[in-house]
């Protein structure tokens, strides 16, 4: 059985965040300044939103994963 690398679920949310940032950067989003998503009731707030919750999503999802591994090497 492969071995995971041991990687704090702060280490392995900011390795997604850190490859999501560059492929939104890539796409022209500045996300220093980009405020359209506040806008109440805009599109880009819609999507925004979603986002934000399918990444909350896949948060719990590496934790899961990550506790699972963990308790599996035991």
């Amino acid at each position: 059985m492969r071995k995971l690398p041991e990687l704090s679920a702060e280490a392995a949310l900011q390795g997604e965040m850190a490859e999501l940032g560059q492929w939104l950067a890539a796409q022209g989003l500045d996300l220093g300044s980009d405020k359209a998503h506040t806008h109440e009731g805009s599109r880009d707030r819609l999507y925004w939103r979603y986002g934000y919750f399918a990444g909350l999503k896949q948060a719990l999802m590496l934790l899961a994963d990550r506790a699972a591994a963990l308790n599996s090497s035991r």
